[in-house]
Parts: C-alpha cells; structure tokens; sequence
C-alpha cells in the first residue's frame, strides 16, 4: 500500500518536471505551442492534486477502524465482612478457626470495553467485548457487560464463603485496551489475587483482536505451526542477549529456565514496531525473578511471521 502511494506520487512529479522542462526549451515566439502546453501542465496539476486526494482518503479509510472504536472504563467495587460466629463447628467437630474471626473481602473490576457510533463498528466492538467476558470474567457472552461484571463479583462471593480462603482475600481485576499495530487492539488484563499464603498472586493475560473482524487473534494464526520451533529459538536468543547470557548454564545461574525448557509465550501484543512476548511470574523464572518480557522486531520475525500479518506493520 505505502509503496504503491510513493510510486504513484513519483510518477506524476516525474511527468509534471518533464512538461515543466519541455515548456523552458520552447522559442519564445511559439505562442500557440506554449498556450497547448500550459493546458497539459495544468491538467497534470489537477491529475496530481486528485491522486493525493485520492491517496489522502485511502490512508484515512485504512485507519478507520481505529478511529471509529473508542474505550470506556467500567468499574465496580463491592466489599464484605463477615463477623465470628459464636461455637460454629466443621465437618469435623472442631470449631472452624477461620470463622472465630473477622473476615473481610475485597473484589474489584476496572476494565475497559469498546464501543462505537456507526453500526459496522459496533459489531466488531459487540463482538470484542463478548470476547473480553467469556475469556477473562468467564461469563456468557450473551450478557451486558454491566451483568457480566455483577455475575462475576457474586461468584467471587461465593468463592469467599468457602473454607478454604484466608480471613482477608482479595480479587482485583484491571483490564486497558492498546492500539498495536495496524487494525490491531491489544487488550491487557492484571488480576491480582489473594486467598491465602505467602504473597498474592499477579496474573497478566494478553489478548488481541483484529479490528475490521472483531476476531481474537491467535498465535496460530500469527506464527504457522511449522515456524514456531524457529521462533523459539529467536526468543530464546533474544532471551539470552537481554540477560546478558551466553548459555544456558548462564541463565540458570539467574534463575531462568531452571524449571522448565524455553516456550512461546501465548501472551504476546502486536505492537506497532514489535511484538511483545510476556511471562507471568513463575513461568519461566520463580517468583522473586518476576514476570519477564521479551520484545522482537517484525524484521527479527519476517521470516516465521504469515505474511497476512508481515504485511500489516
């Protein structure tokens, strides 16, 4: 497309300098000549002018997408306190030492979904967002978002009253859209969770969605099953070089890798200028390492990306 915009733009400044040239080397006394002449520079001015035009609402339409998909935040909150029961037993006989005491929970969701004013876009917005409730709240997509959230929260609860969760738990999910690269929204959700032990727990999940569609990308869909064992290797490499690594052996001494062999991360973000594969905590390095995030260029990739995607950036 961009290449097809320059040639086009080339060529008509190309024919506007020769007639411009061929006009200057004309006799002065060549009025006839000069007038005709004149005529062609003016009709490939206005040729030019149109093309750009032309070029112009191309661009903005390859956009359009984009910009017809705005995001809203929706957050809700709720918090319950549960007083000790006097002589309450377990299934065992003995007094359940959870319930001697106060219990509080904590559930929140702060995330963001898509909407539209024209009706082609909000169908693909429509569609995103019964993706975004299926796969992170785990609810039908048939419900509102408003519904979703609320059902959510109540299975929470439910989850709260159980006996096996600490007297102070906590649920708080926080989900934000991004603009990656073209037609591309990446969509990031933190959830941090914390029913009992050592620390919380901090899960980040990636999705993508393909703006003219609605559809979730995969990585499938991004990288042919027959190119993924390559890349693994460039993430493996680009791994390395980020840990200042030059073996394996090296990067165990850090922590990395020590568990578990090198993978493809499915959270991965199509950005504009690179894609960004993201490992949770304990994926690949324990938790005192943190979440680790490794970042490729499409040139690094051109050769195990499908093309319908090399094509996109």
């Amino acid at each position: 497309m961009n290449r097809l915009i320059v040639s086009v733009c080339k060529g008509t400044i190309f024919h506007i300098s020769l007639f411009t040239f061929h006009l200057k080397s004309l006799p002065l006394h060549r009025n006839f000549e000069i007038w005709a002449m004149k005529r062609h520079i003016a009709h490939y001015i206005y040729l030019f002018l149109g093309v750009s035009f032309t070029i112009f609402l191309m661009a903005c339409n390859s956009n359009k997408d984009w910009q017809n998909i705005e995001f809203y935040n929706v957050e809700k909150m709720e918090q319950l306190t549960e007083k000790p029961l006097d002589n309450e037993e377990d299934s065992t006989g003995f007094e359940s030492l959870h319930k001697m005491e106060e219990r509080e929970m904590d559930v929140k969701v702060d995330m963001q979904f898509m909407k539209a004013e024209n009706v082609s876009s909000e169908k693909v917005c429509n569609l995103i967002n019964g993706h975004l409730i299926e796969l992170l709240l785990m609810q039908s997509s048939d419900l509102s978002v408003d519904d979703a959230i609320a059902q959510y929260i109540e299975d929470v609860k439910a989850e709260f009253h159980g006996d096996d969760v600490a007297n102070v738990y906590h649920d708080h999910l926080t989900g934000r859209a991004e603009y990656g690269m073209e037609n591309v929204i990446n969509y990031r959700l933190l959830e941090d969770v914390f029913t009992g032990g050592a620390h919380p727990s901090k899960l980040t999940t990636i999705l993508r969605f393909d703006t003219q569609t609605g559809d979730f990308i995969t990585l499938d869909q991004v990288f042919p099953a027959i190119n993924q064992s390559k890349l693994q290797d460039i993430l493996l490499a680009k791994l390395m070089k980020d840990q200042n690594a030059h073996s394996l052996e090296e990067l165990h001494k850090k922590g990395i890798l020590e568990m578990t062999d090198m993978f493809i991360s499915n959270n991965f973000a199509l950005r504009e200028d690179s894609i960004e594969f993201y490992y949770n905590e304990y994926d690949i390095a324990p938790y005192a390492s943190g979440a680790c995030t490794i970042c490729v260029s499409y040139e690094d990739v051109k050769d195990v990306i499908s093309a319908k995607w090399e094509n996109r950036k």
